[in-house]
């Protein structure tokens, strides 16, 4: 009998302790689910604030595409530089040249970063050959302070302008020789009125 009774409270004890552990357990899991829960809430805040400032991204990105110029407007100030280039060349202002050469190369550089295609040309490496091509000609011309050597570069890079128009479907756009100054309030001679 002493070991029935003895039976009977191991049987009770253990029932106790599986209790008392499915109850921590339990605990423990109600804690762990809260846990979750709480972290799920402040990930989807999280990613509500990561969606809100996305699409402000978004604004401000399509802002500033409809800010940035086009390659036409590159491709009009290029012209600009390119008839400035040849008045300072004419009058072997070669301070001037060099920095018309430089602004022409920043130009090129930026309609480059475009990556515009045309009917199929890729303006971006054209202008890239042109750059690393045509330009370095007029680095030489300058560096020998060499009016020829200057007029060939010209001729050379409108060749070069023109052929790429006519490439791209642009041959409406024939680049010539300045016959005029392009601006009346510069001055192109080095040291005169």
């Amino acid at each position: 009998m002493k070991n029935m009774k003895e039976h009977g409270m191991n049987h009770n004890s253990t029932t106790i302790f599986a209790m008392i552990a499915l109850a921590i357990a339990v605990i423990i899991l109600f804690t762990w689910s809260n846990s979750l829960r709480r972290d799920a809430e402040q990930t989807t805040k999280k990613l509500a604030g990561l969606q809100d400032s996305l699409t402000v991204l978004h604004l401000v990105v399509d802002s500033l595409k409809a800010q940035t110029p086009g390659l036409g407007e590159h491709m009009s100030t290029m012209q600009l530089h390119t008839a400035k280039l040849w008045f300072a060349g004419q009058s072997s202002n070669w301070r001037l040249v060099k920095y018309e050469l430089d602004e022409l190369e920043e130009t090129i550089e930026a309609a480059e970063a475009l990556h515009a295609k045309k009917n199929n040309v890729d303006i971006s490496a054209v202008l890239q050959s042109m750059r690393e091509s045509q330009l370095p000609l007029f680095e030489k011309a300058l560096d020998k302070k060499s009016p020829g050597a200057f007029k060939n570069a010209y001729s050379q890079t409108l060749a070069a302008c023109n052929g790429c128009h006519q490439a791209s479907g642009y041959e409406f756009i024939h680049i010539i020789t300045p016959t005029r100054e392009p601006v009346t309030n510069q001055r192109w001679q080095v040291g005169g009125p």
